[in-house]
């Protein structure tokens, strides 16, 4: 009985403890591929498998945390390292868009969301050699 009554008086100190809410935690970027072309895009993966990026449509391709309230850059990520999109033409892959090394600045930056933020990719008709 008395075990239960202390636990009852220190409930609302362990929670007060346990939930509180640290706005300065797990800053995030998210990488992002737009294909804006007429043309279902293949990204080859580090693990040497393909992510479909349908024509129109936009995909993730990694997200990243910080310890601080700034974005990590493309070419500061750890979760990409070089970008290769690539057409599916019957059984055969051809390579279509490459950026190795990263260049930050073919990617906009936004903030969708306070300490949120976002590296888009947008591919056009003009990128695909």
């Amino acid at each position: 009985m008395k075990k239960a009554f202390l636990l009852l008086l220190l409930a609302p100190f362990l929670l007060a403890t346990q939930c509180e809410d640290d706005e300065n935690s797990g800053f995030e970027t998210n990488y992002i591929i737009e294909n804006d072309t007429g043309t279902d895009l293949y990204l080859l993966r580090e693990d040497n498998r393909f992510l479909q990026i349908k024509d129109q449509s936009s995909e993730s391709i990694g997200s990243e945390l910080n310890s601080i309230t700034e974005p990590v850059p493309p070419e500061e990520a750890q979760v990409i390292e070089g970008i290769q999109l690539f057409e599916r033409v019957n059984a055969d892959f051809i390579l279509r868009y490459r950026q190795d090394p990263l260049e930050n600045e073919l990617w906009t930056l936004t903030e969708p969301s306070v300490n949120r933020f976002e590296y888009k990719l947008v591919i056009t008709e003009t990128d695909l050699d």
